[in-house]
């Protein structure tokens, strides 16, 4: 479990600063509080890695003149010590960069990866414990990565490729379909989900366009691995198709997929009820969570509980390796981080 979260901070009906803000939850009890607070006049932490209790770090930006992009108002949040120290990203990106993802195995190998427009302006850094080096960059645009060592970093486009480091340069591997999100437990047990646009349940009068796809990296190739498929009732509703979109591995026998059967909205004047998806995989198949829309152990948006291989869910839930579903006694995260600053602020 990440002890820290990065929340953005908005005005309330008083006086306020519009600032970063870091907030934190001891592990029993207690409750949410602010840890540090950037006091500039407009920002937002999109990024947050820990490598352990005492060692995090986020990734922010000021807003200048209503910009969100300025190269200037870029820049990190170090926790180490005991406390936050901001710096400004890594020189040798040129500034390239917005918003970056950070990722990370340990405190000597933290990774940060730019987001752009396109390829060209997605540079990429990585934290060696003592300074911040530059990595050529992937092929394509960056979507989700897994950083597992120093040398064994994968990195997805958001289509059918993935791209490997393995210490010295970048290959690329084609996958059986298009994925968006990046899971596992070590560098020979990977997942990459998405979706598929061929095969079972796929086209065909009042089809679907498109359906969940699951693959698995077993240290040689990539290959997929089948999943349920869905179709609405007839009327079947315009552009209708199912994705996953999130995916959380506990170990080789334990993973949790997660995504949603959708369709084009306002199209139809009775429309159905979006679906949730939730899979699971038990080392040789996954199993559809039928009741994901009403079991509060069984939702959406799922993070390993790296303590004790548990399993923290969105809706605030917590599901212990032994299967027992409670609902934890910390409290939740706050929507929103506000700062009063105090006189002579």
């Amino acid at each position: 479990m990440r002890t820290t979260a990065a929340a953005r901070a908005v005005p309330n009906a008083t006086r306020a600063w519009r600032a970063c803000a870091v907030l934190a939850a001891p592990a029993k009890g207690g409750s949410w509080s602010l840890k540090y607070v950037d006091k500039v006049t407009d920002g937002e932490l999109t990024a947050v890695t820990a490598t352990s209790a005492d060692d995090i770090w986020a990734a922010g930006y000021e807003r200048r003149d209503g910009a969100m992009d300025d190269p200037d108002g870029q820049y990190l949040l170090h926790y180490e010590g005991g406390e936050w120290r901001r710096q400004q990203l890594p020189a040798a990106l040129d500034g390239n960069i917005f918003q970056p993802r950070l990722d990370s195995s340990g405190p000597d190998n933290v990774w940060l990866f730019g987001s752009g427009d396109d390829a060209d302006s997605a540079g990429v850094a990585r934290w060696d414990g003592g300074g911040w080096q530059r990595v050529r960059r992937p092929p394509g645009a960056v979507v989700d990565t897994k950083v597992l060592a120093p040398d064994d970093v994968w990195a997805l486009s958001g289509q059918q490729q993935a791209y490997h480091w393995d210490g010295g340069r970048w290959s690329t591997h084609e996958l059986p379909a298009d994925a968006t999100a990046l899971g596992g437990t070590s560098g020979d047990d990977l997942w990459a989900v998405g979706f598929r646009s061929r095969g079972p349940g796929v086209g065909g009068a009042g089809g679907e366009l498109n359906q969940p796809a699951a693959m698995h990296w077993g240290g040689a190739s990539w290959k997929i691995t089948p999943t349920p498929t869905y179709r609405f009732p007839e009327p079947v509703p315009p552009e209708a198709g199912a994705f996953l979109d999130g995916v959380e591995a506990v170990s080789s026998k334990e993973v949790w997929a997660y995504g949603s059967h959708d369709f084009d909205h306002g199209e139809v004047e009775q429309e159905p009820a979006i679906e949730h998806i939730l899979l699971r995989w038990e080392g040789s198949r996954w199993h559809e969570q039928k009741s994901a829309d009403r079991d509060p152990c069984l939702s959406r948006d799922i993070v390993t509980h790296g303590t004790d291989g548990g399993l923290l869910f969105g809706v605030g839930r917590y599901r212990s390796p032994q299967g027992h579903c409670a609902k934890p006694s910390w409290p939740r995260l706050p929507a929103v981080a506000t700062y009063e600053p105090r006189r002579g602020d």
